[in-house]
């Protein structure tokens, strides 16, 4: 599973995390503990909040694809709306 958290407040210029999990709940339970990515510790630690903003089906190849695109706030619901789902779906096919 390929997924996305959208940061409630920027960290420097990342506004978006994008990772994969075998386990998504478990991952996600790791990052708000600070256990996770190291970026999402360092939010932890200034309070910064997040939140899950959309997941895909996939794997490591899926998030590299995602990844390299650079493009997290014009596929995330939460920054773009609706039309991220649509636009994400149709460039990764």
């Amino acid at each position: 599973m390929v997924y996305l958290i959208h940061l409630d407040t920027p960290l420097a210029h990342a506004t978006h995390y994008l990772g994969y999990a075998d386990d998504l709940q478990a991952r996600l339970e790791r990052h708000a503990c600070g256990q996770g990515a190291r970026m999402l510790q360092v939010c932890r630690e200034r309070g910064i909040t997040w939140q899950l903003a959309r997941t895909w089906s996939g794997d490591r190849k899926v998030e590299r694809k995602l990844k390299r695109r650079k493009d997290a706030p014009h596929i995330c619901p939460i920054c773009a709306g609706a039309a991220a789902m649509n636009r994400a779906k149709e460039k990764n096919q």
